[in-house]
């Protein structure tokens, strides 16, 4: 698969660049990780399921010009988690993705990222964009709400909610 087509991304605190390869390792910790993965829809992945999920994520790069990007601190270059947008798996449009390693919660890093990756967006021209998190994820919902993202949908089970969102971008 060749490169993906975005240029590197900068804010303040981070660097994000359109994910690769060379990111299997550190995707793996992500995904792996039991306060992460059990936060997401997915749940936490092995090997073999991290290894899918990055080949979908280049695919998506290279299909359609957009993706989700590695996270990294600007200065130290430390792993931080992903951003980025895809495509949601139940049709429901271009979602915002994005988690943090636990070792990074609470410095704004999440919010940090999603701002980049929406002006990603707008440059390109996306439009809305819409999030999901489980119901019972204060601290995701909190960083959409920050975001501009408003609350547009409540569905599944009770033990399982998920709550969807809408950016405020012209449709």
């Amino acid at each position: 698969m060749t490169a993906p087509f975005a240029d590197p991304l900068a804010t303040g605190h981070l660097s994000l660049t359109p994910i690769r390869e060379s990111d299997f390792a550190d995707l793996c910790r992500l995904t792996g990780d039991p306060e992460v993965g059990g936060r997401l829809k997915h749940g936490v992945l092995d090997e073999q399921a991290t290894r899918a999920m990055l080949a979908t994520y280049l695919a998506t790069w290279e299909r359609r010009g957009f993706g989700v990007f590695a996270v990294r601190e600007r200065n130290a270059g430390a792993f931080v988690g992903i951003a980025g947008l895809w495509d949601h798996d139940d049709d429901l449009g271009i979602a915002l993705r994005y988690a943090v390693m636990p070792a990074f919660r609470g410095r704004g890093y999440a919010g940090e990222a999603a701002r980049a990756v929406l002006a990603f967006a707008a440059s390109r021209g996306i439009g809305s964009v819409i999030a999901a998190t489980r119901e019972d994820n204060q601290a995701s919902r909190h960083i959409l709400e920050g975001l501009g993202f408003t609350l547009s949908e409540v569905r599944g089970p009770a033990d399982h909610r998920v709550v969807l969102y809408r950016s405020g971008a012209a449709e």
